[in-house]
């Protein structure tokens, strides 16, 4: 018995000891240069941040169907959406986390989301996000620089009082 309590307390502790290892690298802080990485949308297409640097900026939604405060933020993320279209790359990233794709895909379409979904299986964007708690919003600027990083959905206002900075280029 001792022993089983032993193994589960040296588990713990190592998976402790990865994940903070694993976010310790992370770039997702203000300023930083974003990760890259490519993913598979829920429709089956692939996207990968390589494809918008230098052309637009990126709004990075890291969420999950469990998730209470993700559900309200839904409403201003299409707002968002909407309003900049093509203008602002928008990817809705489900962590993956007691989660499954078809979960995503029915939550997607309950709470109409309309932008692309990924499901993070494995937790490898978000981890190089240092994602640890939903919703994690960031946006990248078109530089490739990390320019918001929260939890709530940025305002239209922000956004497009910054909006020369995001795009880098001024792209309009």
């Amino acid at each position: 018995m001792k022993q089983s309590r032993v193994r589960v307390i040296l588990g713990m502790v190592a998976a402790a000891v990865l994940f903070f290892a694993s976010t310790s690298h992370a770039a997702g802080n203000v300023g930083d240069k974003a990760a890259g990485f490519s993913a598979t949308t829920l429709e089956g297409k692939t996207v990968a941040l390589s494809d918008y640097l230098g052309k637009k900026p990126v709004h990075l939604v890291f969420w999950a169907t469990w998730c209470p405060n993700c559900a309200r933020e839904i409403p201003a993320i299409n707002a968002l959406h909407a309003q900049f279209g093509d203008r602002l790359a928008l990817l809705a990233i489900n962590v993956g986390i007691d989660d499954s794709v078809n979960a995503a895909r029915d939550y997607r379409k309950k709470h109409d989301m309309q932008y692309a979904v990924v499901f993070d299986k494995g937790n490898a964007i978000s981890s190089r996000y240092g994602v640890t708690a939903t919703p994690t919003q960031i946006v990248i600027g078109a530089d490739g620089i990390i320019r918001y990083r929260g939890a709530g959905t940025p305002a239209v206002a922000d956004i497009e009082k910054r909006w020369k900075a995001l795009s880098a280029n001024g792209i309009e």
